[in-house]
């Protein structure tokens, strides 16, 4: 392969992560795994359930800021992921912005402006922010290229399993484009026509959500058309239809494995979600019996990896857990906590298929959410009294307080490992007073597509050209420049007299990213030490400053007038007004103590930059 002026010419392996030029290798195979609707403490109701532990709890009052932090147990294999990050999932024309004062400092607004499955599910699927309820289209009404068909543009195979109907905003923003996230016979028809090796989900028209057999339901509010369940049930497409349980672990134990399959589990909607016993909010989960005849997500996880893996290219897989989001919008917490456990078998399952079938040099596995649902908190949570830990012990219904019935703006976890995990730490600029370092639902996107790369030339004479536009870099710093030594000069009336001068210009220079400076400002003190003349001496409390800003591209402020024997504030800046250079001076008053003797004394000002909140 030749370079000329940063220009590569061939195929490349391997991607530039960083602008120190880094590189990463490429995975074969992208895996995601979401938990619709899942927020942090979706999450550490199962833990809590399963374990009577909880990972990321945490006890935040909106008044004074006070953060404090829950013991964490790590108790799902992803916990022990190396890539552990916090999402933001805002839509084009909800709220817009994550700020996490706003998020922490008011326990209601993150209930506002919340975005959808439709907009969340393009972003993460296109990198591309879009309008609520709009699947595969920018707000212009532009059609957005999905990671499904990048995917198939360079040979990968292409998965889609979810346990909400087949052709739900999710899986459906992966592959597909439509105006409308409710138009699901269209958004049915694209994706059995878009080429996807694998599509599971539910969304049957001969059975209802108990799993029984109705007469076929092809009208307003149904999930298919006729015209498009004759097709893929009776053999009219290139897929092997399958609806059974059984039928689906026989694919998952690796038994007639067909080259391309579409699974339409015998349920109306959901896997387990919907079934009778619904309305049972305060039993155990698994209380209400299971639909006999539906695979649990992991089998149909197993199913979809075992047609997967036989392309030598690779594939990318996405897996959703959508009833998550179903009973967070009912506050359902003992379905909740099932269709999550469910989720977590479906990621040991992947995690297994990897170190048993891949390695974790050519798989990338991400675990996270598309927004969070139903605002779950700690009991006795809410409006003054802020965010309280979820609490609770192995197989009892932890202790959670509901406080919406809708999405929210909350942050969501993000957990990933594997060949190129690092990139998602890099784009991962902003930071939350609570949560840490967190990126935007978009930079999934846009680093599945780099990760995917491009296809090969379709001319036998064409030369393939790539140019790599460096991530933002690392190397951000806080720093501070002071004058030469050149020493500052009082002189002139004696004893008892106050002599002025003014301190060299001391410079700030701010090029952390959010992340790097970890929510925080920066302020540069002073402090004097003892003017000494031989065995003279008298003290740096006679000498005091009042400064002022020259120029601040940051907007940083001035100390006060102080004296110099303790440290004292030359300047600050807060988080949002840190970036840039600063320039500060002081004019400096020493006065002459009446008892001192004459002399030639020296002090010196040592200056301090350091992080603060």
């Amino acid at each position: 392969m030749g370079t000329v002026a940063g220009v590569a010419i061939g195929m490349v392996p391997a991607w530039a992560a960083t602008a120190d030029d880094t590189t990463v290798t490429a995975p074969k195979n992208i895996i995601v795994l979401i938990s619709d609707g899942g927020g942090y403490n979706q999450f550490d109701a199962a833990r809590l359930f399963t374990s009577g532990t909880s990972y990321e709890q945490v006890a935040v009052d909106p008044g004074t800021g006070a953060v404090k932090t829950s013991e964490s147990t790590p108790s799902e294999v992803y916990d022990s992921y190396p890539t552990q990050l916090a999402l933001a999932h805002f839509s084009a024309n909800g709220i817009g912005r994550y700020t996490p004062e706003e998020a922490w400092g008011s326990f209601d607004w993150v209930k506002e402006g919340a975005t959808d499955s439709g907009a969340a599910g393009t972003a993460l699927g296109t990198g591309v922010k879009t309008n609520n309820g709009v699947i595969g289209f920018d707000p212009e009404g532009n059609r957005l290229l999905t990671v499904g068909e990048q995917a198939q543009e360079v040979g990968k195979k292409v998965g889609l399993v979810t346990s909400v109907p087949f052709n739900h905003a999710t899986p459906a923003s992966f592959i597909a484009h439509n105006a409308s996230r409710n138009d699901y016979h269209g958004l049915a028809t694209e994706m059995i026509d878009s080429g996807a090796d694998v599509i599971i989900g539910g969304g049957h028209p001969n059975y209802t959500d108990a799993g029984t057999s109705r007469a076929s339901d092809f009208g307003d509010g149904s999930w298919i058309s006729q015209e498009d369940f004759a097709r893929v049930s009776t053999g009219e497409t290139d897929y092997t239809y399958i609806e059974t349980k059984s039928q689906f672990e026989q694919v998952a134990a690796g038994e007639n494995v067909p080259d391309k399959l579409f699974g339409l589990a015998r349920v109306a909607e959901t896997f387990q979600y919907n079934r009778p016993g619904i309305a049972n909010n305060d039993v155990l989960p698994y209380t209400d019996p299971a639909i006999a005849d539906v695979p649990s997500l992991e089998t149909a996880s197993e199913a979809a990896l075992n047609v997967l893996e036989q392309d030598e290219d690779g594939f990318f897989l996405m897996v959703e857990a959508g009833a998550v989001d179903w009973a967070g919008h009912a506050n359902q917490t003992t379905r909740v906590i099932e269709e999550q456990l469910d989720f977590n078998k479906s990621v040991g399952a992947v995690n297994d298929w990897v170190e048993e079938n891949s390695n974790w040099d050519e798989t990338l596995v991400i675990v996270t959410a598309d927004h969070e649902t139903g605002y779950l908190a700690g009991p006795d949570s809410g409006g003054d009294d802020g965010w309280t830990p979820l609490t609770g012990e192995a197989e009892q219904l932890p202790n959670v307080d509901w406080h919406s019935g809708g999405h929210t703006n909350a942050l969501v976890p993000v957990f990933a490992k594997g060949a190129g995990s690092e990139i998602l730490e890099t784009r991962a600029t902003g930071w939350d007073v609570v949560r840490g370092a967190y990126l935007d639902n978009t930079d999934i996107g846009k680093t599945i597509f780099d990760l995917l790369g491009h296809a090969a030339p379709k001319s036998d004479s064409a030369v393939p050209v790539e140019a790599t536009i460096p991530l933002p870099t690392r190397s951000g710093a806080l720093s501070l420049a002071v004058p030469s030594a050149t020493p500052v000069m009082f002189s002139g009336a004696g004893n008892g007299a106050t002599h002025d001068a003014e301190l060299p210009e001391v410079v700030v220079h701010d090029t952390r990213n959010e992340a790097q400076a970890q929510g925080k400002g920066w302020t540069v003190s002073g402090a004097a030490s003892t003017f000494v003349a031989g065995n003279r001496t008298f003290g740096a409390d006679n000498l005091a400053w009042s400064p002022f800003i020259v120029r601040s591209e940051s907007g940083a402020t001035a100390g006060g007038t102080d004296t110099l024997e303790a440290p004292a504030t030359l300047a600050e800046a807060d988080r949002e007004t840190r970036v840039g250079e600063t320039v500060a001076g002081a004019d400096l008053a020493l006065t002459i103590p009446a008892e001192a003797e004459s002399g030639r004394y020296g002090s010196e000002i040592t200056m301090t930059l350091f992080a603060k909140d």
